[in-house]
């Protein structure tokens, strides 16, 4: 996830630019290689629903990737507000799986994710909103590896938390939903979902 600093913790005031100006940065960081022209240059318009196989190529053939634009990512991408809602209390954190070689995710159907708080009151986290919507495609999958998949863009979930009580320290829990995925394994907390603390002041 991102943004990922102190650990899994979030914590800043709204008002106070000099506690979220790391997370702005962080997101900037993360995001910069999703730049709408980058994208445009070395990634290729996928329109299918479906897994992009590619096994027909020579073992050694560079292989193809789908598009993933920042500017899909809405409030979230930092570029109508280059703060990612933490100056109004209102932060995004952005999501991605972990790259897994020839995986293929969800059997066939999109894999969706949903965010909840994991201990204390649920509505302590309010309205929260998903950009460009809460799925990881098909198309992205699967992953051919570092050497033969240059360009590979990991998709990317962003979630905007829009109306956080205030000065609560609200542990968030967000997990992948679908077919054949583990997100509540008694041994491996990580397994599927990641969670973290969040606390905004005004």
């Amino acid at each position: 996830m991102a943004p990922h600093l102190e650990g899994h913790d979030i914590a800043f005031n709204a008002s106070d630019r000099k506690s979220w100006k790391k997370y702005a940065r962080s997101m900037d960081e993360y995001l910069r290689p999703y730049n709408d022209g980058a994208q445009e240059r070395k990634n290729i318009r996928c329109t299918q629903d479906s897994y992009f196989m590619q096994d027909d190529l020579e073992e050694s053939a560079e292989r193809k990737s789908c598009q993933f634009k920042r500017s899909w990512l809405g409030e979230c991408s930092g570029l109508q507000d280059p703060h990612y809602g933490y100056s109004q209390g209102r932060p995004c954190v952005l999501l991605r799986m972990n790259r897994i070689l020839g995986y293929l995710p969800g059997q066939g159907k999109p894999i969706n994710v949903s965010c909840g708080v994991k201990k204390g009151p649920p509505e302590a986290l309010g309205e929260i909103q998903f950009f460009p919507k809460s799925i990881f495609d098909m198309k992205y999958y699967p992953y051919y590896g570092k050497l033969r998949h240059v360009n590979y863009s990991s998709p990317v979930v962003a979630v905007r938390f829009t109306g956080v009580q205030q000065d609560a320290h609200i542990h968030v829990q967000c997990k992948l939903n679908g077919k054949g995925i583990i997100n509540d394994s008694p041994t491996d907390r990580y397994l599927g979902s990641v969670t973290f603390t969040l606390e905004v002041g005004a």
